[in-house]
């Protein structure tokens, strides 16, 4: 449904084939969002354990220190799917902020919160808003 929204309002002629059939100016953006959407669900799936977790009586830090490296882990698997000069990229990016290619560590993590483990899960479950709006025509709402 929400390729065929897309399609007739905001993509008119050839545009329109890249949605269909992947064959098109649109190409990029298409795979950029699909990658996209992939990790989104991975972090919608970890909210699904936090709340479990919480449930068990896990305390939060150890629930911090089981989510931040599967967070990592699941930036490393969605990135499987990018190209590699755009994995390069973020590497370097990565490697240069947090010291780790995939993400932030939990010793970074628990430095930029002032040691708040509640506040590191959470942020183990946002994702960059920029990211997000470039395809917010592509997701599923």
């Amino acid at each position: 449904m929400r390729r065929l929204a897309v399609t007739l309002i905001l993509l008119p002629g050839s545009f329109g084939l890249s949605m269909w059939t992947g064959v098109g100016p649109a190409d990029d953006w298409v795979h950029t969002c699909q990658v996209r959407q992939s990790y989104l669900d991975r972090l919608e799936a970890m909210e699904v354990e936090v709340n479990r977790l919480r449930i068990q009586g896990r305390t939060e830090q150890e629930i911090a220190r089981v989510m931040v490296p599967k967070r990592n882990q699941a930036t490393a698997l969605v990135r499987t799917k990018m190209k590699m000069k755009d994995i390069r990229r973020l590497d370097q990016r990565n490697q240069a902020r947090y010291g780790n290619p995939y993400g932030p560590t939990i010793e970074w993590m628990y430095a930029r919160h002032g040691g708040n483990w509640h506040e590191i899960v959470e942020a183990t479950l946002k994702s960059n808003g920029f990211y997000d709006i470039s395809c917010i025509f592509w997701y599923d709402l």
